[in-house]
């Protein structure tokens, strides 16, 4: 029904005041399980090298005579291997008149846009702490991401093929063209092949799709639960797997590939920081002020073999 005639409306009206709530919601994308599982460390160069050892296999025929001649076993030396320390940053350039005009939701924005920057910057480490990406000496330089180290406990599909550590770099897998469903038997596999070589790990770290496909292997838990006199429960996520090598934490992430689960050890792997994040202000241009936030670091994976990757996943 239409309004009675002359009335006033406030689509007609001059002078009604916005309502503008004075909050800003953002959508929560920061969390970093990767970071937040591993350890931390300094950097002191541009290039970050460790050693690598191992202890071969028991000697099942170490049996020797009375007055034995001893003979000195031969000596491998440990493996030298590196990654590079990778710049990153976040810029921003905020105008005089915006710094200072009242705003609805921040009193600052400089100060808002330095803390959206940080978390940003946060995001875009934990993608390369746990890619693909294959390490770089060449201007800019570039880490090599956890994917690119592994080549020692590594499920495949049948064209892929693992990267690993060369020649002072590492390199990217391959990978395969068919891909395939992620099973149980699948990361058993991984589990046990880490175990073999003397590994420990304890996460599990995957995309939202894996990890759905995850929650639903069998093993031998019962999946639901119904208390007495209480609204049901239906139990449908898997957060811990209880293997035959030890207790896994199994964690969701948006950072690894969707084609890829990280069985991790967090405590063979290091971030390692040459310049933690620190806001700087840049020169002065015009009416303005500019910003970044910048931090330079790498990923150390003390020794690949204790970690793994179920790939090419479906």
């Amino acid at each position: 029904m239409a309004a009675p005639t002359n009335t006033f409306v406030s689509t007609s009206a001059i002078g009604n005041r916005e309502s503008l709530h004075d909050i800003i919601s953002i959508l929560n994308k920061d969390e970093t399980p990767f970071q937040s599982a591993v350890r931390s460390g300094s950097a002191s160069a541009t290039y970050e090298e460790w050693q690598i050892d191992n202890l071969g296999s028991a000697n099942s025929t170490n049996y020797q005579p009375e007055g034995n001649t001893v003979v000195a076993a031969s000596i491998t030396p440990t493996t030298r291997v590196g990654n590079r320390l990778q710049i990153l940053n976040k810029a921003f350039t905020i105008s005089g008149t915006q710094e200072a005009v009242n705003k609805a939701g921040r009193s600052s924005e400089i100060s808002y846009q330095t803390a959206l920057a940080g978390r940003r910057a946060k995001m875009d480490l934990e993608g390369f702490l746990c890619g693909n990406q294959a390490s770089s000496g060449s201007d800019p330089r570039k880490m090599g991401g956890f994917e690119s180290w592994i080549s020692s406990n590594t499920s495949r599909g049948t064209t892929g093929a693992s990267g690993g550590f060369s020649g002072g770099n590492t390199v990217a897998a391959t990978d395969s063209a068919i891909t395939r469903g992620f099973t149980e038997s699948l990361l058993k596999a991984v589990i046990k092949s880490a175990y073999d070589n003397g590994g420990q790990p304890n996460w599990l770290l995957m995309g939202s799709s894996q990890k759905q496909v995850f929650s639903t292997f069998l093993g031998i838990a019962t999946q639901y639960q119904e208390p007495n006199s209480k609204a049901a429960t239906i139990v449908a996520a898997v957060g811990r797997y209880v293997s035959d090598f030890g207790t896994f934490n199994a964690a969701p992430s948006r950072y690894v590939r969707s084609r890829s689960v990280l069985v991790v050890d967090p405590t063979m792997a290091k971030v390692l920081w040459l310049r933690k994040w620190e806001k700087q202000e840049l020169a002065k241009v015009g009416d303005a002020r500019a910003f970044q936030i910048v931090g330079e670091a790498t990923l150390e994976i003390t020794n690949e073999a204790a970690h793994g990757v179920v790939a090419d996943l479906a």
